[in-house]
C-alpha cells in the first residue's frame, strides 16, 4: 500500500514537472493559448493608475475585441481550437498579441515562454529579436512606462496625475505601429475575405486611427459597450447595411460606418487629408472633447453612422 502511495506520489510529481515544462511553449494558433497571453499580459500589467480591479487597464481592448473575433466567426476557428493561418483576422491580431507579449517578456514584466514558430513564414516572428525592431520598440516604451510608474508612483517617475491618458497615448502609439505593419504584410489574407467582409475589415482597421487621434479608452467597460454593437457574423456578399436581419441596428450602422470609412481610405490621399482635418481640430480643446464625446456616444449607441457624425462635427462645429 504503501509502494502504490509513492509511485502515485512520484508520478504526480512528474505530472507537475512536465508541466512546468510544457508551460513553456505557446502555440499561439490554439485559441486559449493566445488567450492566455492576453490574461498574463493585463494580470502582470496592474498598476495603481487602472484602478484596484484593473479594469480600466487599456489592454483589456486586445482581449475583447480577440473574444469577439471568436465569437464572430472572424479567427475560422479549425478542429474546435485551433486558429486558422489563412484568417486575415487572426494574423492582424498576432501583431496585437504575441508582439507585445515578447515585449512585456523582454522587459521582464511576465514569464518566460517559447513561441511555437511557423516553418517558412518569417512574419510570423517569434523571439524578440526576430521582430521589427521599431515596432518592439514601441511597445518597449509603453511596458517600461508600466514599470515606471509601478516603481515610482507616477508617470516617468515625475509625479503629477493623468497617467491613465498618458500611458493610454503610449499605447496607442504601438497599437497603430503593429496594425499599421500587420495589415502591409497581410494583404495576401485580405484578399481571401469575402469582398464585403474585407471592406469592412479595411474600414475597421482604419477606423482603429481615427479613435486613436482621440486617446478612446480601450478599458474594459468601453470596449464591454462596443462588442455588443459590433456584427454578430462576418459580412456576405447577400448582406446589406442597414437591412441585415440577424444583426440589430447599432450592428448594421456599424457595418455602414466601416463600409463608408473603407470608401473614404481607398484614395490614401483623401484619407491622409480626413486624418489631418481631425488632428487638426482636436488641437483645440473644446474640439477635441467634443469629437470624444460623440465617438463614445457612437461606441455607446451608433444610431447614425461615425462618418456622418464626424462630418457634421468638423463643417458645423469646429
Amino acid at each position: 500500500m504503501i509502494y502504490i502511495k509513492n509511485n502515485l506520489l512520484s508520478l504526480f510529481i512528474l505530472f507537475l514537472n512536465f508541466s512546468i515544462i510544457f508551460s513553456k511553449f505557446v502555440n499561439p494558433w490554439v485559441y486559449q493559448e493566445r488567450h492566455d497571453l492576453y490574461e498574463t499580459l493585463i494580470n502582470s500589467t496592474n498598476i495603481p493608475v487602472f484602478g484596484i480591479n484593473n479594469l480600466n487597464n487599456c489592454l483589456y481592448g486586445l482581449q475583447l475585441q480577440f473574444e469577439w473575433q471568436n465569437r464572430s466567426g472572424r479567427l475560422e476557428i479549425q478542429n474546435s481550437t485551433n486558429i486558422n493561418l489563412k484568417s486575415w483576422w487572426g494574423n492582424m491580431n498576432y501583431y496585437l498579441s504575441v508582439i507585445p507579449y515578447l515585449s512585456a517578456m523582454n522587459n521582464g514584466l511576465v514569464p518566460q515562454v517559447e513561441i511555437l514558430k511557423i516553418d517558412g513564414d518569417s512574419r510570423f516572428c517569434t523571439t524578440y529579436l526576430e521582430c521589427d525592431q521599431n515596432i518592439m520598440h514601441q511597445w518597449d516604451v509603453f511596458f517600461q512606462e508600466i514599470i515606471n510608474i509601478r516603481n515610482n508612483g507616477s508617470f516617468g517617475g515625475g509625479g503629477g496625475g493623468g497617467d491613465d491618458n498618458k500611458i493610454l497615448k503610449i499605447m496607442w502609439d504601438a497599437h497603430i505601429g503593429s496594425i499599421g505593419k500587420a495589415g502591409q504584410i497581410f494583404q495576401d489574407t485580405l484578399s481571401l475575405l469575402p469582398i464585403k467582409e474585407k471592406k469592412f475589415g479595411n474600414g475597421w482597421a482604419h477606423f482603429v486611427d481615427v479613435i486613436a487621434i482621440v486617446n478612446f479608452n480601450t478599458n474594459y467597460s468601453q470596449v464591454s459597450t462596443l462588442s455588443k454593437s459590433l456584427p454578430s457574423s462576418m459580412i456576405s456578399i447577400f448582406d446589406f447595411p442597414p437591412f441585415i436581419p440577424r444583426f440589430s441596428k447599432n450592428q448594421n450602422n456599424v457595418v455602414m460606418s466601416m463600409f463608408a470609412i473603407d470608401d473614404i481610405a481607398q484614395s490614401s490621399l483623401t484619407w491622409n487629408l480626413f486624418i489631418t482635418l481631425i488632428k487638426t481640430a482636436t488641437q483645440n480643446e473644446n474640439c477635441r472633447n467634443l469629437i470624444n464625446n460623440e465617438i463614445n456616444n457612437f461606441i455607446t449607441s451608433p444610431t447614425t453612422t461615425f462618418i456622418t457624425i464626424l462630418i457634421n462635427i468638423l463643417t458645423n462645429k469646429c
